[in-house]
């Protein structure tokens, strides 16, 4: 939509929040979707409307700071393009209030919507064997000092004491070969990471391929996972008994690989019925140079199909997961929530995983075939778009789509350079007291100090 003819004094911050939001993502998230929710709670001459709301989080989630100097280093672009504009866009009294009055059932609409619409348009591409590769993980994220947020989702303790500062845990399902989170979860941190994977596993479908790490491996997750019409690839620990079952050979007869049968404790049969008595799993044990023996096992037992060197390097795919949680942590500013409030906590981080779908979306369209989205840079990609806004909101209807066409190709180009034969073997860690040499490691690290 052209910004000439409404570029006037009467203009305000909100009416160009209204018409053009934050423009590289208008053509995704557009006005007809947000009218489709047909939020009836607020009053029709509310300033704020529910979609000037959602854009003003996404700008906070978008730059660094508070909510105020966020939105306003946002805000100086535009008005260096429109000087008549406010000096503030919106009065943070204004914003908390509207924000509190919209219901989260909103925010959680508009998450859907962008997941759903993906799926539609991008949801061939990217598989392994057929499978789309999905991970669960979790990770805690601090909240802002607050009794009643202490009450709830509990504080961080251990050996030392608790702290002050509140933490909630986050565990999400997110595709790790394009970066889209198809679900999340807030819960309390004594809640543990599989009573939330039990909650996001009920989205896998035939199609899907789930890959985690030693946290989620046990019985229950197998059956849950199974259940779905869904499979598994999971690191095992190396003191869990089922490394000691009965080890039955494959066709591929490598010493490395076995199956098993994996007996179903009866409390879980109660729950699923349909379920055999005992499962065939593959066990493939493998080594990496200057780490320890690991064990996967999964439920891909056809050994010529998924080859040994193929799963082995499928796992470590997993760790695209890791690297999501840190742009969700420092990119997107999930870990600098500034709400007091549980509703207003889950608000912000919908609209900053919805953020991030969005801009995984545009870097689903700048890879096309050739690469994966999470082969692009995020920082990088998130820098671009925030450099097109001004542009493209004082640029005519015509101009673009050309415009939004380069952004592609310039965001194509933040491509991550892979170093291929890189290690990093894991420190020995000694006692602290044990002796080496004669000399204890604590004198060692008082000479050092003393050198320096």
């Amino acid at each position: 939509m052209s910004i000439r003819y409404i570029g006037n004094s009467a203009l305000s911050s909100t009416e160009l929040f209204r018409r053009h939001g934050i423009t590289p993502f208008r053509n995704i998230l557009t006005p007809e979707v947000f009218r489709s929710f047909n939020i009836r709670k607020m009053r029709q001459s509310t300033t704020l409307i529910p979609e000037v709301v959602f854009w003003l989080l996404a700008t906070v989630a978008l730059t660094d700071g508070a909510m105020a100097s966020a939105v306003i280093s946002f805000w100086a672009p535009l008005r260096a393009i429109f000087p008549h504009l406010p000096l503030r866009p919106v009065t943070e009294e204004a914003f908390c209030t509207a924000r509190k009055l919209l219901p989260l059932s909103f925010f959680r609409r508009t998450f859907l919507e962008i997941v759903s619409r993906y799926q539609r348009l991008f949801g061939e591409r990217y598989r392994w064997h057929g499978f789309r590769l999905w991970g669960i993980d979790g990770t805690r994220i601090p909240l802002p000092t607050c009794a009643a947020l202490r009450d709830k989702y509990g504080t961080f303790s251990n050996r030392h004491g608790s702290t002050r500062q509140p933490q909630a845990l986050l565990v999400g399902l997110v595709g790790l070969w394009n970066g889209l989170c198809r679900d999340f979860i807030l819960v309390p941190i004594r809640r543990g990471e599989q009573f939330c994977a039990r909650f996001l596993i009920r989205l896998l479908g035939p199609a899907d391929l789930l890959i985690c790490d030693r946290a989620f491996c046990s019985y229950r997750i197998f059956v849950c996972v199974l259940s779905r019409g869904a499979q598994f690839l999971i690191r095992v620990q190396s003191n869990r008994a089922l490394l000691k079952t009965k080890r039955i050979p494959t066709p591929s007869k490598r010493r490395d690989e076995w199956y098993i049968n994996l007996p179903i404790p009866s409390r879980l049969l109660k729950q699923f019925p349909i379920f055999p008595r005992t499962l065939r799993l593959r066990v493939i044990q493998y080594r990496t140079r200057g780490y320890r023996t690991s064990w996967l096992i999964t439920s891909l037992t056809e050994a010529e199909q998924y080859p040994y060197a193929e799963l082995v390097n499928l796992y470590h795919e997993r760790w695209r997961h890791e690297t999501v949680y840190r742009e969700w942590k420092h990119t997107l500013q999930i870990s600098n929530i500034r709400s007091k409030s549980s509703d207003g906590i889950l608000k912000e981080v919908f609209v900053q995983i919805t953020l991030n779908n969005l801009v995984r979306w545009i870097m689903t369209e700048a890879a096309g075939e050739t690469h994966r989205p999470v082969e692009l840079q995020f920082l990088n990609s998130k820098r671009l778009i925030l450099a097109a806004v001004a542009p493209m909101t004082v640029a005519s209807v015509e101009h673009l789509p050309s415009m939004y066409k380069r952004l592609i190709r310039e965001i194509a180009q933040c491509v991550i350079v892979v170093r291929p034969g890189r290690s990093y073997p894991r420190r020995q860690r000694k006692g602290f007291y044990e002796r080496r040499e004669g000399i204890t490691i604590q004198t060692v690290a008082v000479r050092a100090k003393c050198r320096r």
